[in-house]
């Protein structure tokens, strides 16, 4: 890596600091959106085991940079709104995973859509040209963090092969 390299990626990383907090603050702002107090971590963990799932908490975990520990206490909120289900793993009965129930993909289907009522109402006074550039820089944004999970996870995968 260059050094104008690294300092690209530092002037990213502040960026990204100073701005997703504010960004999502915006978009997910109460009182211009009721359901937005809705917008809790839980949620994504329950939209990650719809994508992923079933498939064990530490995965999960992984996958979010979430910390086993709150994870778990993530999960178990989830379970006792009958949202997710521990499962046993049909290639190894000593793992347990998480699934997602239909009262689960429910309240993710009304998620996503409360997401995309808050984002159109709290960014729709932005002109049609910030619209456009936002828009193709979430979709490259989108891009490069799928290419670095598919790293990681291959990473992870070689690490449990050696």
């Amino acid at each position: 890596m260059t050094r104008a390299d690294q300092k690209k990626l530092e002037e990213i990383a502040d960026g990204f600091m100073d701005s997703f907090p504010i960004f999502f603050r915006r978009v997910s702002r109460e009182e211009a959106h009721p359901s937005a107090k809705k917008f809790d971590p839980s949620r994504f963990v329950l939209k990650a085991v719809m994508m992923h799932g079933p498939v064990r908490m530490s995965e999960i975990g992984r996958h979010m940079g979430i910390s086993k520990p709150y994870m778990t206490a993530l999960v178990d909120k989830l379970i006792s709104e009958g949202l997710v289900e521990r499962v046993s793993d049909p290639d190894d009965r000593r793992v347990v995973n998480v699934k997602i129930t239909d009262a689960g993909k429910k309240v993710i289907r009304e998620f996503a859509k409360d997401i995309r009522e808050a984002v159109v109402k709290n960014l729709s006074s932005l002109d049609s040209e910030d619209i456009s550039t936002l828009y193709e820089v979430q979709k490259k944004i989108r891009h490069i963090v799928s290419k670095l999970d598919r790293q990681e996870a291959g990473k992870c995968r070689s690490e449990k092969d050696v």
